[in-house]
């Protein structure tokens, strides 16, 4: 059951999503104020919860100085926001000039979207590149004063890169794939974006054009993208606001029977239809898309245990360690489903004893000694116990009952089958 903050955040999330600005209705104890705001903080909504609560006369009864931080941090990060999405088009521009013209993913393309989108918080901005422009790509932002947080990577090669820039907002992710391809948990999904980049889209924001998904392949990214972020510790319902505000925008040019399709060929349908559910329930009862799923049947779904889990586990399940330490399970267990492993392991054994191609990416000297497994094995389980002691109430063994309930959560929503 979903506790007096958490109804409260989801009415004033639908509010912002609305752009509905009253809350005077709301009334509140100040223990439950401290916590909607805690969780505010979290989820990472805290300008657009603020700024719709701010002036309400219950709120008002909060202490002072904890009013007064919450306004700073509010401000701060919508004052950021407003500079990293200037600084970002601002470059866009540049790298338009030397011709270089990304697909922009996520980020401003969905922000831009949202009623007050300086209210809604983003840390990147994520570009997908074709492999051989990587190179390129690379010295221009160089070039434009940013810095490559792996300056010893090198870009001919890597499938993402990052950047950031000195005393500014601006961080950028370069990407050549949509998910990441050694991943044996969903780099398959990046064979539903065949082609993707030559069907790309122009949208104008503010002043500038933008090349982003097309509107069915964007939605299907999303969704999946929502997706990956669930089996590895969790949501966090700022993702899920991101999909109705872009399917109530573009939904007249989404191909719904295809989106269907693509979604249950990625084992991510009856998710699918979970999010859409709490977006009907709770944050956009009134959205025209939902008439173009009536043939989801998305009111057969039970959502709630899945609302549940992303209003606990914070933005892309940062909540705590052991969510994001359970992660180890949660990923076995799909990699486990994709491969057609039956009869799976012990949780815990699965998480640390990882396949060969699943510990390369992570012990780079597996791929010219593969002999050395063991070793990587031995070097993990250390890295297990270490992280299990240094936060002592996040202990191994609630990760592993956490591990434990989030894998039969995949299960309810069909990612896995339980009979594996």
């Amino acid at each position: 059951m979903l506790s007096l903050p958490e109804r409260t955040l989801l009415v004033l999330m639908q509010r912002f999503l609305t752009g509905d600005h009253d809350s005077s209705d709301l009334i509140l104890s100040q223990e439950d104020w401290s916590e909607l705001m805690a969780l505010a903080e979290e989820q990472k909504l805290l300008p657009a919860v603020f700024d719709l609560v701010c002036r309400n006369p219950s709120f008002k009864e909060m202490a002072r100085e904890s009013r007064e931080r919450l306004k700073r941090n509010a401000l701060r990060q919508a004052t950021r926001q407003i500079i990293q999405s200037n600084e970002f088009l601002t470059l866009l521009l540049h790298a338009q000039a030397r011709g270089l013209d990304p697909v922009v993913l996520k980020g401003i393309t969905v922000r831009s979207l949202y009623p007050m989108p300086m209210l809604r918080p983003s840390v990147d901005e994520d570009l997908l590149v074709p492999q051989a422009g990587m190179a390129a790509w690379h010295q221009f932002l160089l070039s434009e004063g940013l810095q490559a947080d792996e300056p010893a990577a090198d870009p001919a090669f890597a499938a993402e890169l990052s950047y950031h820039k000195a005393g500014s907002p601006t961080y950028i992710e370069l990407h050549a794939t949509l998910f990441a391809p050694d991943s044996q948990a969903y780099g398959h999904l990046n064979g539903l974006f065949e082609g993707a980049p030559d069907r790309a889209v122009q949208m104008q924001i503010q002043d500038v054009h933008v090349r982003t998904l097309a509107p069915t392949e964007h939605l299907l990214f999303l969704i999946l993208h929502v997706y990956k972020h669930f089996i590895h510790s969790g949501v966090g319902i700022r993702p899920v606001c991101d999909i109705g505000v872009f399917a109530k925008a573009f939904g007249s040019q989404v191909d719904w029977k295809r989106l269907k399709e693509q979604l249950d060929q990625a084992h991510a349908l009856y998710f699918a239809k979970a999010l859409f559910q709490i977006l009907h329930l709770y944050l956009m009862p009134e959205a025209p898309f939902f008439d173009d799923i009536e043939d989801w049947h998305v009111q057969m779904v039970d959502a709630e245990p899945l609302l549940q889990d992303i209003l606990e586990s914070g933005l892309h399940g940062a909540s705590s360690l052991t969510r994001m330490h359970s992660s180890n399970m949660t990923l076995q267990a799909v990699a486990e489903q994709n491969r057609g492993v039956k009869g799976r392991k012990d949780p815990l054994t699965a998480s640390v004893f990882l396949p060969l191609q699943a510990m390369r990416g992570r012990y780079p000297f597996l791929k010219k000694a593969p002999i050395l497994l063991p070793l990587a094995w031995a070097m993990r389980v250390l890295d297990y116990l270490i992280k299990s002691r240094q936060i002592p109430e996040n202990d191994a063994a609630a990760s592993l009952r956490l591990g434990k309930d989030r894998i039969r959560l995949l299960e309810q929503y069909h990612i896995t089958d339980p009979k594996n």
